[in-house]
């Protein structure tokens, strides 16, 4: 399983425009973040995440905004106080994954999230 090892690179991407983000991103534990070509996003199960555990008030479904920095994002969640989160940008700009973090030069993080397209779902028939 090859994919796998390039999913969890540690190597930043460079993200230059929204529009490479736009889609339903989703990670292994069935959270979900749809990302649109204006910025925005609307997330699903992130309080349930490490995200939802730094960020207090993160309800079930959260919504919000990010300004692309080239390798990560600034992250804003509405009517949410979490300075200082971002998104990071991990592996190869043909298939790259993001996650939520506040330390971006850590080389990496848990809870990866890939295109909805990307994410094989076992046990499926």
């Amino acid at each position: 399983m090859s994919f796998l090892l390039t999913s969890c690179s540690t190597y930043p991407v460079e993200v230059t425009s929204a529009d490479q983000l736009a889609g339903v991103w989703k990670d292994f534990a069935g959270r979900t973040v749809e990302f649109k070509g204006d910025g925005t996003f609307t997330a699903t199960g992130m309080d349930e995440a490490d995200v939802g555990e730094e960020c207090s008030g993160v309800a079930a479904t959260q919504q919000g905004a990010l300004s692309l920095s080239g390798t990560y994002a600034d992250v804003t969640f509405d009517g949410v106080d979490c300075e200082g989160m971002m998104l990071a940008f991990y592996g190869s700009p043909s298939s790259f994954v993001v996650c939520f973090t506040r330390d971006v030069t850590a080389g990496g993080c848990t809870g990866e999230l890939s295109r909805k397209d990307d994410v094989t779902a076992t046990g499926a028939p």
